[in-house]
């Protein structure tokens, strides 16, 4: 069983598909599980208020996505 702790972060100023480069004072979280990628796009100076702890936990959701029966 995935856990969050297992999803690899890696921060980027380029778009992790296209290259284009993240809008100015912003930032692609990109994040690994397996073989899953996933990313998203913060504020560069979100990024100071967080841990490397909540970064993966949000990927995890983009990644792993819980389903509700």
């Amino acid at each position: 069983m995935s856990k969050y702790k297992d999803v690899v972060v890696t921060l980027s100023k380029k778009h992790p598909e296209t290259g284009e480069p993240a809008q100015a004072g912003h930032s692609f979280v990109i994040g690994t599980l397996g073989k899953k990628k996933g990313f998203y796009e913060i504020e560069t100076e979100q990024l100071n208020k967080h841990k490397n702890e909540d970064l993966q936990q949000e990927l995890f959701k983009l990644l792993h996505p819980q389903t509700h029966h």
